[in-house]
């Protein structure tokens, strides 16, 4: 174990592109200790690990790397790759991705082979939603056999199970249960502080629940609950530093005001903060569609 963690410790610091200084300062120890850890002359017990690992962008969840070998580490490394490439819909990259990591050791680990089988379902863009449904039932039931969606706010939630249970939402939605998709997105906004999931990953995911809220409220013609979802997921988006996602919020807002039937001038005041958000973030694609948009839908040329 001593020998392997001090190989993965190092391996993690030169990825973040810290000095042994540098990174001593932030665990508070000393750097001539950091050098023996990464030598593999001092050991680290699990929590030490953990905490490290946490510091280095690894969640605590994923404290099983520490038994992992070199050539498992690297696919590790592509398992983190992987929910990067999907929070920034990288689609193709994912797919090049997903089939490197189902061909590695790191597939015997069950959070790594769960995420994999949920974001295979995800990918397959002309199946059904019932059988999708099922899919995900499955992949959910790697991690919680007993799982029931109406004790979802008392569950410690990890993100895999996070994102499996709103793509559960997402198609019982499309199969028109939008009552039963509604109060399970709503429960697990509820529990989200008690999610076990790095601040990285919240970054991500808490928008992510306001978003398929917001979809899901749209597919039901709930227009003014959805336009309220669209206004908290704005702020929650800023409250984690994550803004990638904003330009589409504002342009969903257009369209719910749209929808109760607003004024052009209010609805169109939300299109071109969606547009110049976008283009001044450097999405210069999604500021095209946006624009785009804009005049096919609501009839607005976007300045």
């Amino acid at each position: 174990m001593r020998a392997n963690s001090a190989e993965i410790i190092k391996s993690m610091r030169k990825e973040m592109g810290l000095s042994q200084e540098e990174m001593a300062a932030q665990l508070f120890i000393s750097t001539r200790q950091l050098a023996r850890i990464e030598a593999g002359e001092a050991g680290m017990d699990i929590w030490q690990f953990i905490t490290t690992s946490e510091l280095l962008g690894a969640p605590s969840e994923d404290f099983w790397l520490l038994y992992l070998d070199s050539s498992e580490y690297a696919s590790y490394r592509d398992y983190r790759r992987l929910k990067r490439q999907i929070a920034s819909n990288d689609w193709t990259e994912a797919n090049d991705t997903i089939a490197a990591l189902e061909k590695s050791e790191l597939m015997k680990q069950q959070v790594v082979n769960q995420y994999v089988s949920y974001m295979k379902v995800s990918l397959q863009m002309e199946m059904p939603p019932g059988e999708k449904l099922e899919q995900y039932k499955t992949a959910l039931h790697m991690s919680k056999s007993c799982f029931d969606e109406n004790k979802v706010c008392e569950y410690r939630m990890t993100y895999n199970e996070i994102n499996i249970v709103l793509s559960i939402a997402k198609c019982l939605s499309h199969m028109g249960e939008h009552d039963r998709a509604t109060s399970l997105v709503h429960s697990l906004i509820e529990g989200r502080e008690n999610c076990k999931v790095s601040e990285e990953d919240k970054a991500y995911i808490f928008p992510a629940m306001y978003y398929y809220l917001i979809g899901i409220l749209h597919h039901a013609e709930n227009y003014r609950d959805a336009l309220k979802a669209c206004e908290n997921a704005v702020e929650v988006c800023r409250d984690y530093n994550n803004l990638n996602r904003i330009p589409e919020m504002l342009y969903a807002m257009a369209e719910c005001l749209h929808k109760l039937g607003e004024e052009e001038h209010i609805f169109k005041t939300h299109l071109v903060r969606a547009y110049h958000v976008a283009y001044g973030m450097g999405k210069n694609d999604t500021a095209a569609c946006i624009k785009e948009a804009s005049l096919k839908n609501f009839g607005v040329t976007v300045p």
